[in-house]
């Protein structure tokens, strides 16, 4: 069934009420029709199956059948420090992030980054890319629905480190160090919050990963290929996970 997130005052009782977009995409685009049933997510845990009631090209109501809690999230809450990076760049990093399962994405400016100026990315920039984590949450069957901050400059998402019970940074001057072996033996435990840093195209400065290391997170090698920042993301991502054991049967 398809899968749409649904805003708190969309639900009223037993009736869902479907905005404009999603009344567009449902009869113009997926050619739904009265009886179908689609899943709507509250983006906070739970999940209901919706019967189609009313739909036209501007309304489309239905009544929820079943409730449940929602599938497809990881355990772990896994936040995704990432340096701001071209646009498209960026923009593949939330999509796939939020695929594998990347619960907050924190934009960092680094004194690498290309984009450096927080200003640079206006509240215009942030809709945009939360419509993407949205529609990649749908696409990918996820249960909750991805936060995305504001950009943050690099001091502060050092700092943050310390509210995370394991802070990792992925650094191309670490050479032995895995993920494995800072999260090893934790597959099958629970660990809540997991941090993960990725430098910009650049790379970290030295000073920043000490910096970062002041505040707990250590330093750590993705393999001996030089991987482009995108990619680190979606590796550095997915490696975390497999760790905990959140990427499928151990």
């Amino acid at each position: 069934m398809h899968r749409f997130f649904i805003a708190r005052d969309q639900l009223h009782g037993l009736v869902v009420r479907f905005d404009d977009v999603q009344a567009h995409q449902m009869r113009r685009v997926l050619r739904l029709r009265p009886g179908d049933r689609v899943v709507a997510l509250d983006g906070v845990g739970l999940q209901y199956e919706v019967a189609l009631e009313e739909v036209t090209n501007s309304r489309v109501t239905g009544l929820v059948i079943a409730e449940a809690p929602a599938t497809g999230e990881p355990r772990t809450r896994l936040t995704l420090f990432q340096s701001l990076l071209q646009r498209d760049k960026f923009e593949w990093v939330l999509q796939k992030g939020t695929e594998i399962g990347v619960a907050e994405f924190v934009p960092v400016i680094t004194r690498r980054s290309l984009v450096r100026d927080a200003d640079d990315v206006g509240e215009h920039k942030l809709e945009r890319w939360r419509r993407i984590i949205k529609e990649a949450a749908e696409q990918s069957g996820r249960g909750r629905l991805p936060i995305l901050l504001a950009p943050v400059p690099f001091e502060f998402a050092a700092a943050e480190a310390t509210a995370h019970e394991r802070a990792l940074i992925a650094w191309e001057g670490e050479r032995r160090r895995t993920v494995g072996d800072c999260l090893g033996g934790a597959r099958g435990v629970d660990v809540a919050h997991v941090a993960l840093y990725i430098g910009p195209e650049g790379g970290y400065e030295a000073a920043e990963v000490q910096q970062a290391a002041e505040f707990g997170a250590r330093a750590v090698t993705l393999g001996p290929r030089v991987l482009r920042t995108e990619t680190a993301a979606i590796v550095g991502a997915a490696l975390v996970l497999h760790e905990l054991g959140e990427m499928g049967a151990a």
